[in-house]
């Protein structure tokens, strides 16, 4: 009887929810702490309730025991940090770290756990990424990030047989508003493109930042025609929106325009010439006066020229 009261002041002052299952799994210890956490009370769940409610699938209940029976991660019939989810009385979904151990129950086996709530390390954990991959002015991926996921675009596409297109942008007339009006105004225009760009691509398309006022759009599965019409609206909602575009800057006034290269791959070739090819269709809609986009269809389509103007 000691015994039973000592450790029912224990599982009520531990700051971590601890959940005890009795042989056929159904709960038969759930301290304050689970109550708080998890919006249950322990009248509605102690002697009702299988642990398997609290576990967004079968399945994920089922690799807790058979981990737990395992010496995977401590010793057989023990469990010390495994990382799962719970889920609350309102269907949110807990991430938690689990340790626990399997208890005698008759000629059963039932098991108590410490389940520590990892909502906030989680959320720092995907912080810390987005910052990494973020650039701080546009909003947007950075150029680091771009590479990282360019290159897993391309071995998808040659994979499975899709296209992946990018968008090469850069700001025709952007050195007139540093030296102008100053870099902080410079900054608001960057601020004002990764805005746009957010707002005009598709959920399945990404932007970056790629360095300076040029920037990238990567188009998983879109081949060469659509991706140009993704360009040209773009380029056609910049003009609406931006003060300083063709549709708005008076003659002798600063004026910013787009100047957007197309390439497209089945991601056969190298990274760099995917990256190549759209830098180069840029310049060649920069060559052309600006404000337009320009296609490059393969590497047998770059000139010397072209290459001579990016060197």
């Amino acid at each position: 009887m000691r015994n039973t009261t000592v450790l029912s002041e224990i599982t009520a002052i531990c700051p971590d929810p601890i959940i005890a299952v009795d042989g056929k799994g159904v709960i038969s210890v759930f301290n304050p702490a689970a109550e708080k956490l998890l919006g249950y009370q322990a009248d509605d769940v102690v002697g009702k309730m299988h642990i398997r409610a609290l576990y967004s699938s079968e399945a994920d209940a089922r690799a807790v025991m058979l981990t737990m029976l395992s010496s995977r991660l401590g010793a057989s019939g023990k469990l010390e940090g495994y990382e799962t989810a719970i889920l609350s009385h309102d269907g949110t979904r807990i991430p938690i770290r689990l340790s626990a151990s399997l208890v005698k129950d008759g000629d059963r086996r039932g098991s108590i756990g410490f389940f520590h709530d990892l909502t906030q390390q989680k959320s720092l954990e995907a912080n810390l990424k987005k910052q990494s991959i973020t650039d701080d002015l546009s909003g947007l991926y950075n150029q680091r990030y771009f590479y990282s996921r360019l290159s897993k675009e391309m071995e998808r596409a040659k994979r499975y047989g899709g296209r992946v297109s990018l968008i090469c942008i850069d700001l025709d007339g952007f050195k007139q508003v540093n030296d102008r009006l100053g870099h902080l105004e410079g900054d608001q225009v960057i601020r004002r493109m990764g805005q746009l760009l957010q707002d005009t691509i598709r959920d399945s398309d990404l932007a970056f930042r790629y360095g300076g006022d040029e920037f990238m759009v990567l188009l998983p599965n879109t081949d060469a025609e659509h991706s140009m019409n993704s360009a040209n609206r773009i380029r056609e909602r910049f003009n609406a929106s931006c003060f300083y575009s063709p549709e708005f800057a008076a003659e002798g006034e600063i004026c910013l325009s787009m100047s957007l290269g197309v390439a497209s791959t089945d991601g056969s070739e190298p990274v760099d010439h995917l990256i190549q090819r759209a830098d180069m269709a840029m310049y060649r809609a920069k060559h052309a006066g600006g404000d337009c986009a320009v296609p490059l269809q393969g590497c047998a389509d770059i000139k010397t020229q072209d290459a001579e103007a990016i060197a």
